[in-house]
């Protein structure tokens, strides 16, 4: 793997490009790990809002998938919160008619974005008590005692492991129904292992024959009936869920609008678990230290503008990994800044992204000319390939700089081969689609005078295709652009290339 060579020093500027020199070195240090981070990338688009409320069964033989729920869910809603402009979860808890213990019998947590209430609320829910489940009461709370936003993305998920009673089913198709005409997607998950002794097909006279009746694999994909037939009516799946990781596979699913097939191509479950578990041990690492952290490297800004756009949410994350694995003294830093920022200065490279047009003012355009004549370097990155933001960010810079055009690189730039060599990446040739195929680097490059030299520089580089979608150690995205380890070599590389050039 070739590492770029270094230019002397610019005289004018010794403290940016000391800090470039020091981010330089992290990320150089981070190659080997990028070829290894083999995750599905999480989109950072967040272009809707999403509600999604939980209906469970806390009758007794529900012990151990609440067990599992309680234990996943602040990682499930972590991942959900980053695929929508914003995210919350309801819970609703039934019981049986014949429940006499301190739990209600209906029990509801209303939608929230507060993780610590939703976790809190779950570990309050014991499984316990046997009887004629209350499934109606409990979809009938979630249609009824809920407020459901207009325009949201809404899901329910029923989570159970016995049948209603016929009269009782007729008031789930009844509730089902009403959600569906609201635009609530309705999906059930027969979710125990011991879901198919409580099931009595007509033709079984006793529990031995019904068990001498299902093989084991039978059993292991058992779907209740009538579960299959209120997710048809509410436009959603049924599912079962052997295990806990069959659990977490179809909430998360349900939560992105993902159907069956696409879920089960896309989701890692092996990953998310692992994801899951370094999350917690990281917690509990800093909720064990002293707090100090050191303050970093200034790296790069997120720049501000008017039009449809947010930072990117978890930068963080990938460099908290890269500490944990290289021994990094700090991870280097990241702010949001406008473009009219007093601090602007101190970050090396600008980074800009949306779905839409970019909407600066012309004080603020102004400001970027002069920062990026002066040295600077900015990323423009078009958010789930968006061509209205690349197109406004064309204008932008035709209007700025007349006389220098913005050309795509050939794939002989040696920016294509600083850091990772990259002849070709995995992306998807049709927009909104997952399909990989093998294809050249796309890249645009604006150049500019160096101020110390005199010499061009390449100030400017668009990515039609999301790069940001690739950045990150979460382990979904059902529409990532590029290969996720393919669009980090891509921004690692460019990141190098402004920092050592």
């Amino acid at each position: 793997m070739a590492i770029c060579s270094q230019r002397e020093p610019r005289a004018k500027r010794p403290e940016r490009n000391a800090t470039r020199l020091l981010c330089a070195l992290l990320l150089i240090s981070s190659f080997c790990l990028a070829r290894s981070l083999d995750v599905n990338a999480t989109c950072n688009c967040a272009s809707e809002d999403l509600q999604i409320a939980f209906v469970l069964d806390c009758s007794g033989s529900m012990n151990h998938t609440l067990a599992t729920l309680q234990e996943q869910i602040k990682r499930l809603v972590e991942v959900l919160e980053g695929q929508a402009r914003t995210f919350s979860a309801a819970v609703i808890a039934f019981r049986t008619k014949e429940y006499v213990g301190k739990q209600k019998k209906i029990d509801v947590l209303p939608f929230t974005s507060d993780k610590r209430a939703l976790s809190d609320f779950l570990r309050e829910q014991v499984a316990e008590g046997g009887g004629e489940e209350l499934t109606d009461e409990g979809i009938a709370a979630a249609l009824q005692k809920l407020d459901w936003a207009q325009g949201a993305r809404k899901v329910v998920v029923l989570l159970g492991d016995e049948q209603p009673s016929e009269e009782r089913m007729e008031l789930c198709i009844r509730y089902v129904r009403a959600m569906k005409e609201r635009g609530i997607v309705f999906h059930a998950v027969t979710g125990s292992q011991t879901a198919w002794i409580y099931w009595a097909p007509a033709n079984a006279t006793s529990w031995k024959q019904q068990l001498m009746d299902l093989g084991d694999e039978a059993k292991r994909v058992f779907r209740l009936p009538y579960y299959d037939e209120l997710a048809r009516l509410g436009g959603g799946i049924s599912v079962s869920s052997w295990n806990s990781r069959e659990l977490i596979l179809w909430l998360l699913a349900f939560g992105l609008g993902m159907n069956e097939q696409d879920a089960k191509a896309r989701i890692d479950v092996t990953q998310f678990v692992e994801w899951s578990r370094q999350r917690t041990e990281e917690e509990q690492r800093l909720q064990t230290s002293s707090g100090e952290r050191p303050s970093g490297v200034p790296l790069i800004a997120w720049v501000k503008h008017g039009g449809d756009w947010q930072p990117p949410r978890y930068w963080e994350s990938l460099f908290a990994h890269l500490e944990q694995k290289l021994a990094l003294s700090g991870p280097p830093q990241a702010k949001t800044l406008a473009l009219s920022d007093g601090e602007l200065d101190r970050f090396p490279v600008l980074y800009v992204t949306g779905h839409g047009p970019i909407r600066w003012t012309t004080e603020e355009k102004a400001r970027l000319q002069d920062h990026l004549r002066n040295g600077g370097f900015l990323i423009a990155d078009a958010c789930c390939g968006s061509p209205e933001f690349s197109d406004s960010l064309r204008g932008i810079l035709k209007d700025l700089f007349a006389d220098r055009p913005l050309a795509r690189l050939p794939p002989t730039h040696p920016l294509f081969s600083c850091g990772h060599r990259i002849a070709q990446v995995r992306a998807s040739t049709e927009p909104r689609s997952n399909r990989l195929e093998p294809v050249d680097p796309e890249l645009f490059g604006l150049e500019l005078p160096d101020p110390a030299t005199g010499r061009l520089r390449l100030a400017v580089v668009l990515s039609p295709k999301s790069l940001g979608c690739c950045w990150f150690t979460r382990p979904l995205s059902p529409f990532c652009q590029y290969h996720d380890a393919d669009g980090l070599a891509l921004t690692a590389n460019i990141l190098v290339w402004s920092l050592t050039r």
